[in-house]
């Protein structure tokens, strides 16, 4: 699976989210309320789409199960990312 398309709009600096959007695979499967969040080292990665459980918990609604595949959407995501960042 290829991504084909990424969509992000900044979040408001007050936010903990960098960026929201979403992403599509192979011009066909779209996956929305993605986000663009840091880790407690600073470093960018991409957070996807949770529920909080009965248990307060968070849990991911879809994800890669493939870590190939995780790696690249993560590559793609905060390459446009980046990308958006430059053009502000």
């Amino acid at each position: 699976m290829q991504v084909t398309d990424v969509r992000l709009r900044l979040a408001d600096p007050k936010d903990s989210a960098k960026a929201y959007g979403s992403f599509t695979l192979d011009n066909d499967f779209v996956v929305c309320g993605i986000r663009v969040l840091t880790n407690k080292e600073g470093q960018l990665f991409v957070g996807f789409p949770c529920r909080k459980n009965t248990n307060g918990e968070f849990k991911d609604i879809c994800f890669p199960m493939d870590s190939g595949l995780r790696q690249d959407i993560t590559a793609v995501v905060i390459s446009e990312y980046e990308k958006i960042c430059e053009e502000q």
